[in-house]
């Protein structure tokens, strides 16, 4: 007889669930992401510079005023903000996530938004008060970029990349991508809000120290409120009304030549 073959159970593949990025994945695509952005802007800086200035060297001080000019810094955040989100979509397609869920891109509640921004002006208030006790004027960036962009005709297009551009990007990032993967690590929120904080400090080099101690404590503040609203469009709103706030103040307090 014969002998009949018994067809073989089908193999069972277990799909790949979704997952998170911890500390050191977090930590790896969260400074490609901000190295391929900084990248992306040398390389529109010096193709502005080119296209400006042919292939004549400039003196130290003329690069300086470049790099400080209002619609030189614009053009550079908006070009290279695509890069940054590039590499955050494939780090989050990667863990098989939405980008939406991932980032936590929900809308705050009437309450949380009323909330995070009355204290946010709050603390603007009070920080404004310290620096003119300590005869303290914005930072000198902040100065000529606005100046330099009114005079060009372009502040419209500063104020599109610092208000609405550069929030979204580093509130995408830190608040949204880092906080995210560091949260759930071994640094917990609190920790998670602190080292993120710490890093968004280091992105504005181009402060001076008591600046840069604002920074901080305006990244801890946005951290407590991406935290207790757990809405990353939260934090992109007060950032953005932050620097409009500035960017208006600065505008129209500046000289006119």
């Amino acid at each position: 007889m014969t002998s009949i073959e018994m067809p073989s159970p089908p193999l069972l593949v277990t799909p790949r669930l979704p997952r998170t990025w911890y500390f050191w994945g977090t930590t790896i695509f969260g400074s490609l992401a901000h190295g391929a952005m900084l990248l992306a802007q040398v390389v529109v800086l010096v193709a502005a510079a080119l296209f400006r200035f042919g292939g004549a060297e400039m003196p130290e001080a003329q690069v300086k005023a470049f790099m400080h000019q209002g619609d030189t810094i614009a053009v550079a955040t908006i070009v290279a903000s695509p890069v940054m989100l590039a590499v955050l979509w494939i780090a989050i397609r990667l863990a098989r996530r939405r980008f939406a869920g991932y980032l936590a891109l929900r809308w705050p509640s009437k309450t949380q938004l009323l909330g995070g921004l009355a204290v946010m002006f709050g603390f603007m208030v009070v920080w404004e008060v310290l620096l003119s006790v300590f005869g303290r004027t914005p930072p000198a960036y902040v100065l000529d970029s606005v100046r330099t962009a009114r005079e060009s005709g372009s502040l419209w297009l500063l104020l599109i990349a610092g208000c609405l551009v550069a929030p979204v990007i580093e509130e995408f990032s830190v608040r949204g991508f880092l906080y995210r993967g560091w949260s759930k690590s071994f640094l917990g929120p609190a920790g998670a809000i602190l080292l993120s904080s710490a890093l968004w400090t280091l992105l504005h080099v181009q402060y001076g120290w008591i600046d840069l101690a604002g920074v901080f404590l305006l990244g801890l503040l946005f951290g407590y409120w991406r935290y207790r609203s757990g809405s990353t469009w939260l934090t992109v709103i007060m950032h953005g009304s932050w620097n409009a706030v500035i960017m208006v103040q600065v505008a129209l307090t500046l000289p006119r030549a």
